[in-house]
Parts: structure tokens; C-alpha cells; sequence
């Protein structure tokens, strides 16, 4: 399924959820109360675990090309839903597909989750040698940058990037070859496209000026962030050289709607991106999807 005229493809999975409810009660004296009454009235019955396997077989059949795990590998930071997502990851893994994860802000869920490294714990062997951000080679050249966008909070879902984290991003841009570049973090730095509407309390601090140094590479530039649950695929409004995709939860079922799971593709040319967009209404369904123009906000 890639072009000839492709450098590099790229799949992105994101949002996965994996949960399980807790009955200790002694677990659950921090925010992780609200969390998992969140697990238990909601998110058991829309992330139905039952199928990531058989999502990922597909997956895999969909093309060549490495993998980004863009975040939210779990719901609430346990052990448990840590090694539920490890358990999913080595999937690809012993496919012998290129691997890249970057946590979410549900993989810092709580302060003691944070401090006691737990993603770093289960995804050491995946995590780039000095953290994020960083830059990672693609096999055809493109430069994948993986940008530091959560941090735990008491009770928003808010993530931040730092100035100093910003500062690193942009010396990383600068020093890729001309060419298109790919950039991911876990939070959008689009507040607002016709697909979501992010509420204040589950924004990324300090996106504009990410987003600024993300308009200023000079070359093409694709954002790939998930977080909002939502595709959306947009021509930045002030910036004519970015574009941001944002990937849909990977085997989410909303009630009411017919998607049961959804990744993206993204393919790497010589001075341009193709987008795709796999969708699971029963059977799946490869989309091309071109970018739309229109009032967004960062």
C-alpha cells in the first residue's frame, strides 16, 4: 500500500486506554478515585480491550512501516494496565516492526505513578536514550521529533511543554536536513478544528509557542498529536508550510456511533505528506484524507 514515490510510512496508534477497575480501596486515595469511577461507569463499556489483538493483526497487514504509540496506553497509571499495554505493544514487537511510544497524560495520571517512573518502567527498552524531546531517523531519512507534552494534575486533564522543552524542539528542527519533518506529542497545539473543541481543562499549556516553532521550520512540517479522541486533518491557518493530524482512540466504540476503531497512515514523500485514515465500521475501511481549511485556534 505505499507508494512508489513514498520515503517513509509511518502508522499512528494512539489512546489506548487499556483499564481496570480497582476494588482496594486504599488505592484509590488520590485522583485516581475519579478515575477509575470513570473506568467503571464509562470507559469499560466504550474501550473494548476483547478486540485490541485483532485490531493490531489488521494493522499489521495494512502495510509496512514503523509504528508510533502516541499515548494514553493506559487509563489510570496501574501496574496492571501498564502490562495489559506491554502485553499489546510486543504484538508489534515480534513482528519485528520499528517501534515509538511517547506516554500520555493518563500515563501520569497520578503524582505517585510519576514518581515511581512507572511508564518508564514498562517501556524502557523503547524509551530514546536521554528522553524527549528527541529526534529519531526514520529508515528513508524523515526526521521523527518526539515532543514532552504531559505532566500529572490534581484534577484537569491539562498538559505543558515547557520553555526549556520548546527551546530543545526548535534546536532539533533546526538541525534536520531539508525536507519534510515529522513532529508528535500527545496534545494537539490546535485548541479548535471542525473536528474538536478542546475545553480549557484539557489543553496544552504553552502550545503557541511550540506551535510557533513548529510554523518557523520553513519546511514541510506534519503535527501528529491524539489526546481529543477525534480525526481531524487541517492546513494551519498561519503557518502555509504545517499541517496537524489527529488520530482517533485505537479501538474506542462511542455509543451511538458506528466507528469501533480507528489509526492513521501517514506517508512521507519527497516534499509532501498523504494522509489515511483506517476506520473499523465492522469491516475496515482505508480513507485518503486531504487537509481542510478553516478557523482554528491555537
Amino acid at each position: 500500500m505505499t507508494d512508489s514515490a513514498t520515503k517513509d510510512t509511518l502508522f499512528h496508534i494512539t489512546d489506548l486506554h487499556f483499564w481496570k477497575v480497582l476494588l482496594q480501596p486504599w488505592r484509590l486515595m488520590n485522583k485516581r478515585l475519579l478515575g477509575n469511577a470513570n473506568v467503571y461507569l464509562r470507559r469499560r463499556h466504550d474501550f473494548h480491550m476483547d478486540r485490541a489483538e485483532e485490531f493490531a493483526r489488521h494493522m499489521l497487514k495494512a502495510g509496512s512501516g514503523g509504528i508510533l504509540f502516541g499515548g494514553d496506553f493506559t487509563s489510570t497509571a496501574t501496574d496492571e494496565e501498564f502490562l495489559l499495554a506491554r502485553r499489546f505493544v510486543d504484538l508489534f514487537l515480534e513482528a519485528e516492526r520499528p517501534v515509538y511510544v511517547m506516554p500520555g497524560n493518563h500515563d501520569v495520571y497520578t503524582f505517585e505513578s510519576v514518581r515511581k517512573q512507572r511508564f518508564e518502567r514498562y517501556f524502557h527498552d523503547l524509551i530514546p536514550e536521554g528522553g524527549y524531546p528527541c529526534r529519531i531517523d526514520l529508515p528513508g531519512g524523515t526526521p521523527l521529533i518526539l515532543a514532552p507534552t504531559v505532566t500529572p494534575n490534581f484534577l484537569s486533564s491539562k498538559g505543558r511543554i515547557r520553555a526549556k522543552e520548546v527551546e530543545a524542539v526548535r534546536q532539533l528542527l533546526a538541525d534536520c536536513p531539508s525536507g519534510p519533518i515529522l513532529v508528535a506529542g500527545h496534545y494537539p497545539v490546535l485548541h479548535r478544528t471542525h473536528a474538536y473543541d478542546s475545553p480549557p481543562s484539557r489543553r496544552l499549556r504553552k502550545a503557541e509557542a511550540l506551535h510557533a516553532v513548529l510554523g518557523g521550520t520553513g519546511q514541510p512540517t506534519l503535527y501528529v498529536a491524539g489526546h481529543v479522541h477525534r480525526f481531524s486533518y487541517v492546513q494551519d491557518p498561519g503557518y502555509p508550510n504545517l499541517r496537524h493530524v489527529t488520530t482517533p482512540a485505537f479501538f474506542l466504540k462511542r455509543r451511538k456511533e458506528p466507528t469501533q476503531g480507528a489509526f492513521s497512515e501517514i506517508q512521507v514523500q519527497a516534499s509532501d505528506f498523504v494522509v489515511y485514515q483506517h476506520v473499523c465500521e465492522e469491516v475496515w475501511r482505508r480513507d485518503s484524507e486531504n487537509p481542510r481549511h478553516g478557523h482554528l485556534t491555537p
